[in-house]
């Protein structure tokens, strides 16, 4: 089953969105505000990020790459860039499993890996957390601690609207989390191979979020009225709507194209959990669809269409 149901009563409480009635919102291009949970950054306009997407070990110059000092609430830390640019990825995904992260961000080079998330781990900045699962091999996490997520807030370089996140809160769906950092690596590089560049990820509470408060702030308003500003909202997010529900995705990867538009795409990693509806829905919203290998063969078979599934790779 999907894990949100936007149609739920799990709203957040407040709503800082207005709109007169008697002026019914109307689609545009600018960028909507979102509100993640446990994580931070500002609803300003997505600027470009100052660090492509490429891997750490592209850069890196091993162990002996020059420190730079960071100050944080009376505290110094003693930070390489390629331990910077782990932090970020760690904290835009809020759980990376290290398998994923040694072969995406160090090209492989799990020494490297390890050296820098020992020195990370001295400083108090990220947490490895090894979680035991019923036949199938343990799998090692690694997330932010707040004083990480401080650190990568101020110093990562990313756009101010771009969310990071720290500490494990849904064990249950950690599988699944730590997969979209695989989903991700896959969809921005069939984005880069078009020209592409990445300018933010957002990941499905920040999206759900987002909408619920502009839910909220509709919910007085008369039920065409109502209607025509759910259809904005979906809009506004690059998302579809059925009736008023406003189908979302996993990930939403935000892109520059190569004539300077900026466009989103959606991810959805599927599991054999989903109904056979479900799944076709999900296709039916324009979302791009990835499945675990184990998975593949019966979410194609709902679809109808092998094309129409990316396999990514899972323990």
């Amino acid at each position: 089953m999907p894990r949100w149901d936007i149609s739920d009563p799990d709203r957040v409480h407040t709503s800082d969105v207005r709109v007169p009635p008697e002026e019914p919102r109307t689609s545009s291009n600018s960028r909507s505000p979102s509100v993640g949970r446990a994580g931070s950054g500002s609803d300003c306009s997505v600027k470009k990020m100052e660090w492509p997407e490429r891997s750490i070990g592209a850069r890196a110059q091993g162990p002996s790459e020059r420190r730079r000092k960071h100050e944080d609430q009376g505290h110094s830390y003693s930070l390489r860039d390629s331990e910077m640019r782990a932090m970020t990825d760690i904290g835009r995904f809020r759980t990376v499993d290290v398998k994923d992260l040694a072969r995406f961000a160090y090209q492989g080079d799990e020494a490297r890996m390890k050296y820098d998330l020992e020195n990370l781990r001295t400083q108090g900045l990220v947490e490895e957390k090894t979680f035991f699962r019923a036949h199938k091999p343990t799998r090692k996490m690694v997330t932010l601690t707040e004083r990480g997520h401080r650190i990568t807030r101020k110093m990562s370089g990313l756009p101010e609207g771009q969310r990071i996140y720290h500490g494990i809160v849904k064990p249950r769906e950690l599988d699944h989390d730590a997969d979209l950092y695989k989903v991700y690596q896959k969809a921005v590089k069939e984005i880069q191979e078009k020209g592409g560049k990445p300018l933010r990820v957002r990941l499905d509470f920040e999206i759900k979020e987002s909408i619920n408060r502009e839910k909220e702030a509709a919910g007085h308003l008369p039920e065409e009225m109502r209607r025509r500003w759910l259809r904005a909202v979906a809009e506004e997010h690059g998302l579809t709507i059925d009736g008023t529900t406003i189908h979302l995705p996993d990930i939403q990867v935000e892109y520059e194209t190569p004539d300077g538009r900026v466009e989103r795409e959606n991810l959805e990693l599927l599991s054999q959990n989903y109904r056979e509806d479900g799944i076709r829905g999900k296709a039916a919203a324009g979302f791009k669809i990835y499945a675990r290998t184990q998975d593949t063969n019966r979410i194609r078979r709902a679809l109808r269409d092998t094309g129409l599934v990316r396999e990514v790779l899972s323990v």
